[in-house]
């Protein structure tokens, strides 16, 4: 008599390493989407960072000119190199930067002169398989910072 597997001990083997294939596949499939939205979330705050670092700039070279142009307004910056534009009602009205991101600041100043503050938050918003993430930073100037 020859030793063999039975078709039923090959059908159970069949069986238990396709379940372990498919959630082998899930698990793999999971991590990679969540490593995406790291990725996403990297680039997004990359983009905050570097918007607040210009807004940063823009203050120390003028304060007068810098309260004055940020007032109470939403500025969108659509270019990699930020520059001013001009101010929407909101960062849903504001156009795409790298396809994919949406990046504006919002200003609002108290005081005037020398004792004004300037509260600012910047926002980069993206949509990522239907849901919507965002990064903001949150800082105050005023002139002597």
């Amino acid at each position: 008599m020859r030793k063999s597997f039975s078709l039923i001990e090959v059908i159970i083997f069949v069986s238990i390493l396709s379940l372990f294939l498919i959630s082998a596949a899930s698990i793999i499939t999971i991590s990679l989407q969540q490593n995406n939205l790291q990725v996403e979330k990297l680039k997004a705050r990359h983009h905050a960072d570097q918007l607040l670092e210009w807004i940063k700039s823009e203050k120390d070279i003028d304060w007068q000119t810098f309260v004055t142009r940020a007032g109470n307004y939403t500025y969108c910056f659509e270019n990699e190199a930020p520059v001013w534009g001009s101010d929407v009602a909101s960062g849903n009205d504001c156009t795409l930067l790298n396809s994919l991101y949406r990046r504006y600041a919002t200003f609002r100043t108290t005081g005037s002169g020398g004792s004004a503050q300037v509260d600012v938050v910047v926002t980069v918003e993206w949509m990522v398989g239907g849901s919507t993430y965002d990064t903001t930073l949150h800082t105050i100037f005023s002139q002597w910072d």
